[in-house]
């Protein structure tokens, strides 16, 4: 009998479809997380990495779908295939030769691998070959291939300020700004989140970003008939970590026309919008006081205020920042602030339910915008912003960095106070030694100026209070004290201290009580004037019974 070829055909076909079968039953196993750990056990990156340069391109596909998938949902195994440097060489090696479907898989495999630490990273995108296949898939034409690709540019500039200069310095820049010209959507936003990682790490890399170009790109998205919510507050995001660096690269998106549309945006119906536009502001004001004269000159103020007052779900801690950075440029900037009718709305945040963080950004803002002089700490006073920040001090949740924060503010606040009657009204006994320092301090140095003042201060039993407060010697609060007590006649401090002086006892033992005007009231009456007084009451009254029935 001849042999048949059909037999060893047959054969091949059998095991070339018992292969596909295999890898695409782990690759479903492989996708549930319950099933990693067992797959672990039983070898299986060993078992399917060799399949990667299988000669049928759809078992490769699978393989790769399967690392992918294990590398996803399992560290050890994400490991065990950078370990095995030379198969995945050759896995990202073949890219160009293999379909879209294989690539979006490579990059996924990237993406998943990048995700753990900066070494494995280190390791897929240098010696594996993985910024290569990254670049020829950035110039794939296909739009999930771009998309798969970015992701995983994303995952590594996010772990390693190293890799992301690496990524920035092979060029891959231009293709990703590329991206944000296309039609659809998601590549915009996959396009950045990319540059956004890269922003954030430090001034080089936003400045390589900014010299592609890349904001006049970006900024189109803030333009009001934008439709597109995601990408608007995407782009945003971006810019806030431009901007945020330095002066050169805030007036460089300056340049761009990021004004006005970034004021309009704190308008937009929509709260996620109004908070990022709201952080930008937060940002660019901070570098200049000519920056933040322009942001108020174009009705910042008013913007910001509108993101403060419809906070509903997010925090309107960035426009409260963003006043705070504002006041601290000038006086000028502080007291049109004032004028804009912002202190209602802040002192309203210190009185309301909000979270601790908001409360704590809005104690700063208040002491930047009073720290000016008497006349803007005479403005914070009078809306009672005061009792409001010692309220916030004393809550039993606030963290200590707010705490801090709550008597940062009060000092500069209260330093600049020269209205005695807000003074005199802080001083009760509930108020903490730490802030009530600062209070007697500065009515230490009105008391010497001001007679009706040191009057009141007696009266009113602060300085009787003040004579039971027993600090450390020599401390800082001993010293205001005795400050204080020096406005005063020696023994006018020993009267209300409940300790007279030895003149005024003497003067008591000499006093001799005049008897006259002591007993006037309790003098014996005659009998003829007793008996008169009896027979009076006894005597009814016209027209009415006699109570003696």
């Amino acid at each position: 009998m001849s042999p048949s070829p059909k037999v060893v055909v047959q054969t091949f076909d059998n095991y070339a479809k018992s292969q596909l079968t295999f890898v695409q039953n782990v690759a479903e196993l492989a996708a549930k997380p319950a099933y990693i750990e067992c797959l672990y056990e039983s070898h299986v990156v060993e078992i399917v990495l060799p399949l990667v340069t299988n000669i049928n391109p759809t078992v490769r596909m699978n393989a790769v779908l399967c690392l992918v998938r294990l590398a996803g949902n399992s560290e050890p195994c994400a490991k065990q295939i950078v370990c095995s440097k030379n198969l995945l060489s050759r896995l990202l090696g073949q890219l160009v030769k293999e379909n879209k479907y294989y690539k979006k898989n490579c990059m996924n495999l990237v993406k998943n691998l990048s995700k753990y630490s900066s070494a494995i990273t280190e390791i897929v995108i240098k010696e594996c070959g993985g910024i290569d296949a990254i670049f020829i898939c950035m110039k794939e034409f296909d739009s999930f291939v771009r998309e798969a690709a970015m992701q995983a540019i994303t995952c590594i500039t996010r772990l390693d300020v190293k890799l992301s200069q690496l990524i920035v310095d092979y060029g891959v820049l231009p293709q990703i700004v590329l991206c944000l010209k296309e039609q659809q959507q998601s590549l915009k936003l996959y396009a950045l989140s990319a540059l956004d990682e890269m922003a954030k790490n430090n001034e080089d890399l936003a400045l390589k970003i900014v010299d592609v170009p890349t904001l006049p790109h970006v900024i189109i998205f803030l333009m009001p008939n934008f439709v597109d919510k995601k990408v608007q507050k995407s782009a945003l995001i971006l810019i806030k970590n431009i901007v945020k660096h330095s002066l050169y690269l805030t007036e460089h998106a300056i340049e761009s026309n990021l004004f006005p549309d970034i004021l309009l945006l704190m308008a937009h119906p929509d709260e996620s919008i109004r908070n990022n536009a709201a952080q930008v502001i937060r940002e660019v004001v901070q570098h200049s006081v000519q920056i933040a004269q322009m942001v108020v000159n174009s009705g910042g103020i008013d913007k910001l205020l509108n993101v403060i007052s419809c906070s509903q779900e997010l925090s309107p801690n960035p426009a409260v920042h963003a006043l705070g950075y504002i006041a601290a440029m000038s006086p000028k900037l502080a007291s049109a602030i004032i004028q804009s009718q912002v202190l209602m709305h802040l002192t309203a945040i210190l009185r309301s339910d909000t979270d601790k963080l908001t409360k704590a950004g809005t104690v700063w803002t208040l002491g930047m915008i009073g720290q000016h002089s008497a006349e803007h700490a005479r403005s914070i006073c009078s809306c009672d912003a005061i009792t409001n920040i010692i309220d916030v001090y004393l809550d039993s949740g606030i963290e200590s960095e707010s705490r801090h924060k709550c008597i940062v503010a009060l000092e500069q606040i209260l330093k600049k106070c020269d209205d005695y009657n807000v003074l005199d009204k802080l001083l009760i006994p509930s108020t903490p030694t730490e802030i009530m320092i600062y209070i007697l301090e500065k009515i230490s140095i009105i008391l010497p100026k001001n007679s009706l003042a040191r009057r009141t201060f007696i009266t009113n039993g602060h300085l009787k209070m003040i004579q039971n407060i027993n600090p450390e010697i020599n401390s800082e609060l001993f010293q205001v004290i005795k400050a204080i007590n020096c406005c005063f006649p020696e023994d006018i401090i020993q009267m209300v201290a409940g300790d007279f002086p030895e003149t005024v006892m003497k003067t008591v033992d000499k006093y001799v009580p005049q008897s006259e005007c002591l007993f006037f009231n309790r003098q014996l009456k005659s009998d003829e004037q007793l008996h008169k007084s009896y027979s009076t009451s006894k005597t009814p009254l016209s027209g009415e019974e006699s109570s003696f029935k």
